[in-house]
């Protein structure tokens, strides 16, 4: 692991200068290899104008270029030795020699500034992303208590967007003020040299702007560090409306809201208008600096050309060297600025980010060596835990659990028992006493052990955005568990550059997972052990659904596609043999199906709904042409008016809020006023009544004539949609090949759910029983055809979404279950883990999951469990009671035989 300070540098030079001082002394060097030859590009337009351009040659005269013939010292004997003759060259190639030199130092020098640009700039991402590195570190090494003081949208813009910045700024540290000032002394010294009075001007103005500048910018670290704080404030207000929506919306506080963010916004208007006034008053007094010395250059300097006192060549050179030299001081002046700017994010970011109590690297430091099982008691002694102001959440309490012991915790929420619990998991620090394992106090021992061989699982644990197979793997992420055979050359360099940025740890995601741990051999073997975790947890059924009834993945294996077409055969045969075919109804490109929708059978497919956003099926200029040609566009609009009729006759004076308008699938509550409109608008005209003619079509498209049974569909639209099908048969454009994604009977259809795609069809709903047969007949087929592995595997690479969502509140909790489950802990604890569940679930999961504790591997696990039921304590060996932080109650009850629930 790299070596991590717990101190941030107070300053930004100090932490740039830190990790990159080698590279800053190779920029050095690179810069004072340059300089030579700025002085170059700097002096030969002087030798060009005097020379060959103003200078008296005469006719067929020629001159030495070139010649080298340095003077020796005098224990060498003194006088000239010449090692280069030069070019005798006439006017014309004086001209030609002299501008093709100072036409290559240009070109060099730019390539010496484009090295440095480049080399600079990857030191910067470098640097950025150490310190990005070091901060996430440090988060993670944040005491608990702290999190209840910070925002995460606040910590997280911080990490983002304040240190984007120093990315900028590291490689200009210390390289971009070095050029700049010796690019600036080059031209003063060269400017000195050619005239002492005109240097002396140029000399007063670079030092009146290099002392006053900077002092009239103290004003502007004020008002940035005014500035980062409230839009860092305004990120963590933002991120609660997020998380407060439900409160807003039961509350009707949104416009309350608005206000408050409006006031905010207006804070911050008025910080960055001041900032932006100061500036540039600042960057117009600093212009006006610059542009005063060419007036006085062209004043005097004329002067002196005319006395005799400066040749032209010198003038012309002065006012081009002086044309240089504003540039880098106005790059230096806004380095100045963007230093300014730096200095105070990097001094918000060390406020926030230092502190005296960081748990100590040591303690997290990554471990590939297996932890040693706990095998002797886990005792608490004497153990208080309390709230921030001192008062008592759990008053002194010890006890010891023994290996394999099962111990419940009752009480009501708060009680004392759910405080011990996250203490045992230090999520909470003690104000006394001590908890030790294998006597070895628990506040010493390594994460790598805590994390390994103590599980842990409640009620509110956060999910980040990942899959259901990445969230219960999870808890198996210690440290990479495998080393690449052979040597990869994009790994090294990888590795190599997480070293340069101070991350150590350099190994992919997919390399970390403890195999060992799960009690499997290697990947083969795990999707097995997440199957038994989740049969465990009662999870397994649901990410089977998940996987039969999402779209195919788009990395589905090759080898799949003909098994599910066998598996669509092999559904038809078991139909057959069961004698369920009126139960179902197959899809065929010749025949209606009369329980999918009507644009279903139009375009015998799905119509794609992200690809219709903003631009309805309806629109589409095929469909609207195959609507004309078939006769269904008037058909489509007046049976979508006879639907828009009959449902706001029978609901539109319900509140959008009865639980009646649940059963109208074909228009929204909010639409109801819409259509209302519509009809009254329409009333007495054609289908061609303008904008409201593709609303009504587009409510045609969703009728299914079983479900719906208004008598709207008859022989006469079903010829229309078949004829209408044909045509898109023949050709799709692509606008509506884009919409759409067309059924066949040979092979799959990939927007379709895996289901849909092994049905081929729809479940004929007008008998009570059609939906449990066709089920149990699509679950015998799967086995039959080895495909149930498969749509468990898609089911595990279901996305939970960010705060897992997508999955219910108790699909969450089982989750977390699982997790703990699956690394197969010494001590398990549980802190009222399924609360979203009733009691009957939560006791078939409590017998489950002490019974399956053999089955595991880990006989001699220790169990805590905070119980949301106190009557369920009956399966424990030991129940302890906790009342107001006090545990009143030990009790150790007789066995009681209890049936274990399927």
């Amino acid at each position: 692991m790299a070596t991590r300070g717990d101190q941030l540098d107070e300053s930004i030079f100090g932490y740039v200068w830190r990790h990159t001082k080698r590279q800053q002394l190779w920029l050095f060097f690179v810069l004072a290899l340059s300089l030579p030859l700025y002085y170059l590009t700097l002096d030969l337009p002087k030798r060009i104008v005097n020379g060959p351009i103003q200078g008296e040659w005469a006719a067929g005269e020629t001159q030495s270029l070139f010649r080298w013939t340095p003077t020796l010292p005098d224990f060498l004997g003194g006088g000239t030795l010449q090692l280069f003759g030069g070019l005798e060259l006439d006017r014309f190639g004086m001209l030609l020699a002299l501008s093709l030199t100072f036409l290559f130092f240009v070109v060099v020098n730019g390539l010496f500034k484009f090295y440095l640009s480049n080399y600079k700039g990857r030191l910067g991402e470098q640097l950025l992303r150490r310190l990005r590195y070091d901060l996430v570190d440090r988060v993670l090494r944040f005491p608990t208590g702290r999190f209840k003081q910070v925002r995460g949208p606040e910590i997280a813009s911080m990490i983002k967007d304040e240190t984007e910045p120093v990315g900028g700024f590291g490689g200009s540290a210390f390289a971009d003020p070095a050029l700049l000032l010796s690019q600036a002394a080059t031209a003063l010294l060269f400017i000195f040299l050619q005239n002492v009075w005109l240097g002396g001007v140029a000399g007063a103005v670079v030092l009146v702007q290099l002392i006053i500048i900077p002092r009239m910018r103290r004003r502007l670290v004020v008002l940035a560090r005014a500035r980062q704080l409230t839009a860092r404030l305004l990120s963590g207000r933002i991120g609660e409306i997020v998380d407060s929506i439900p409160s807003i919306r039961v509350n009707d506080t949104s416009s309350w809201e608005r206000a408050e963010i409006g006031g905010r916004l207006g804070r911050i208007l008025r910080i960055r208008t001041d900032f932006f006034r100061w500036k540039f008053l600042v960057n117009f007094i600093n212009n006006l600096l610059a542009q005063t010395t060419p007036f006085i250059f062209y004043l005097v300097g004329g002067y002196f050309v005319i006395v005799g006192r400066l040749d032209i060549g010198q003038l012309v050179a002065v006012i081009a060297a002086y044309k240089d030299l504003p540039a880098p001081l106005k790059e230096l002046i806004a380095w100045d600025q963007f230093r300014v700017d730096v200095q105070s994010k990097y001094a918000q970011i060390t406020e926030q980010f230092t502190m005296p109590d960081l748990i100590d690297p040591a303690r997290q430091k990554v471990s590939q060596d297996t932890p040693a099982h706990i095998e002797g008691d886990i005792a608490i002694v004497g153990l208080r835990i309390a709230d921030e102001g001192g008062n008592d959440l759990l008053e002194p309490t010890s006890l010891r659990l023994a290996p394999g012991e099962a111990v419940a915790a009752t009480g009501p929420v708060g009680g004392g028992g759910e405080y011990l619990a996250d203490a045992l998991v230090r999520l909470v620090d003690p104000a006394s006493g001590r908890i030790s394992i294998d006597g070895h106090s628990l506040d010493h021992l390594p994460d790598s052990f805590v994390g390994r061989r103590v599980g842990y699982s409640s009620s509110g644990l956060y999910f980040a955005q990942m899959s259901v197979r990445d969230a219960l793997l999870y808890g198996l992420r210690h440290a990479p568990m495998t080393r690449q055979e052979g040597f990869d050359p994009k790994a090294a360099e990888r590795l190599a550059e997480a070293w340069r940025s101070g991350d150590a740890s350099g190994a992919s995601p997919e390399d970390w997972i403890d195999y060992e741990a799960a009690g499997v051999e290697g990947q083969q073997q795990m999707s097995g052990r997440l199957a038994e975790v989740l049969d465990i947890v009662d999870l397994r059924i649901d990410i089977a659904r998940f996987g039969l009834r999402n779209r195919l993945p788009a990395d589905l294996p090759e080898d799949i596609a003909p098994r599910v077409l066998a598996a669509r055969g092999r559904f038809r045969e078991r139909l057959s043999e069961g004698g369920y075919e009126d139960y179902f109804e197959t899809f065929d490109p010749e025949r209606y199906s009369d329980y999918a929708t009507l644009v279903e059978n139009l375009v015998f497919g799905i119509p794609l709904p992200e690809a219709l956003m903003g631009n309805p099926l309806a629109e589409r200029p095929q469909m609207r042409e195959v609507l004309k040609q078939t006769g269904l566009d008037v058909m489509l609009f007046d049976m979508g008016r006879q639907i828009a009729e009959t449902l706001i006759e029978i609901f539109g004076d319900l509140s959008p809020d009865n639980p009646l308008m649940d059963s109208v699938d074909l228009m929204s509550p909010d639409e109801v006023d819409d259509y209302r409109t519509a009809l009254r608008r329409t009333a007495g005209e054609g289908p061609h009544s303008g904008k409201y003619r593709r609303a009504f079509q587009e409510l045609a498209f969703g009728y299914i004539e079983p479900r719906h049974r208004l008598g709207l569909l008859d022989d006469r639209i079903k010829s229309a949609v078949l004829a209408a099908r044909a045509r898109f048969r023949e050709k799709l454009e692509p606008d509506m090949a884009q919409a759409v994604s067309v059924h066949s009977p040979t092979a799959l259809n990939r927007a379709a759910s895996f289901q849909d795609n092994v049905l081929f069809g729809r479940v004929v709903d007008r008998y009570a029983e059609a939906a449990a047969r066709i089920n149990e007949v699509l679950v015998a087929t799967l086995y039959d055809t080895g495909l149930a592995e498969v749509v468990f595997e898609i089911g595990l690479d279901f996305d939970i979404g960010s705060g897992a969502k997508r999955l219910s509140a108790g699909q969450q909790q089982k989750l977390a279950l699982g997790r703990a489950l699956l690394k197969r802990p010494d001590l398990l604890v549980l802190n009222r883990p399924l609360s979203a569940l009733d009691g009957d679930s939560q006791q078939a999961t409590i017998a489950r999951v002490l019974a399956s504790r053999e089955a595991l591997g880990v006989p001699r696990q220790t169990v805590f469990w905070v119980l949301s039921h106190a009557d369920h304590a009956r399966f424990f060996d030991r129940t302890l009671e906790f009342r107001a932080g006090r545990m009143t109650m030990i009790d150790a009850p007789v066995p009681q035989p209890v049936d274990e629930p399927a």
